[in-house]
């Protein structure tokens, strides 16, 4: 895991005095998720296989390691990491999208030089919906944080949603629904991180990951949190 970042923890006080928020998560008056929240949150991750929950520290398990090598997910989408994720994509808080991408550096490890984020395209219609596209702005302070490039190589063939939906349906769904812009520019020797919000399934994940992988690229996800499907 990351340590705390001394400029980054000062970032947020200066925030906090600007714009105060009370966070998601214990009430105090700041950001939307306070410091000590987060450190809560990655002090007990999730540390299951993101398709199937089975106990692994490498974020998934030897038989879902196709096209996905390792993911790094902080926790599991309950309590202060639901209510701030639930502002962000639903509640217009867009200033969440900063403490999730602080929550993110927190938790990521150090990461090759190699690495290149890749925000996984929201659906067309909750962008109109929100005004924004959340996965993309927490993409964007990720890559401020940890220095790293965006290279934006995925694109939605689809629009099709996966609310309310089982697990069969939510992989037959996502069967294709996304493509490479270009398989010239996917770079055999980088490590693409996939940046997504939640992970139910993995199905949105595999299917990004697999048009990554088959254009000769190397997977990697992260995501803010795992909800398993009821």
């Amino acid at each position: 895991m990351g340590g705390k970042n001394v400029k980054n923890t000062i970032v947020e006080r200066m925030l906090a005095g600007v714009a105060p928020h009370p966070c998601f998560g214990c009430g105090k008056l700041g950001t939307p998720l306070c410091i000590d929240c987060k450190y809560d949150i990655i002090s007990d991750p999730f540390m299951g296989c993101i398709a199937c929950a089975r106990p692994t520290n490498l974020g998934v398990c030897e038989n879902h390691r196709y096209d996905i090598e390792r993911a790094f997910v902080p926790g599991v989408r309950s309590a202060a990491l639901e209510a701030v994720i639930n502002g962000l994509k639903f509640h217009h808080t867009k200033a969440a999208a900063y403490d999730l991408a602080l929550l993110l550096h927190y938790y990521l490890p150090l990461l090759p030089s190699s690495v290149r984020l890749v925000p996984v395209p929201t659906a067309p219609a909750h962008v109109r919906q929100r005004g924004y596209d959340q996965v993309e702005l927490i993409t964007r302070h990720l890559a401020a944080l940890r220095g790293l490039p965006i290279d934006r190589v995925l694109h939605r063939q689809n629009t099709k949603t996966q609310h309310s939906v089982g697990r069969t349906d939510r992989f037959l769904q996502a069967k294709g629904a996304y493509g490479v812009v270009s398989a010239g520019l996917i770079d055999p020797n980088g490590i693409y991180l996939v940046v997504d919000d939640v992970i139910t399934t993995g199905a949105t994940a595999y299917a990004a990951a697999k048009a990554i992988s088959d254009a000769g690229g190397r997977v990697w996800v992260a995501a803010l949190a795992y909800q398993p499907l009821d």
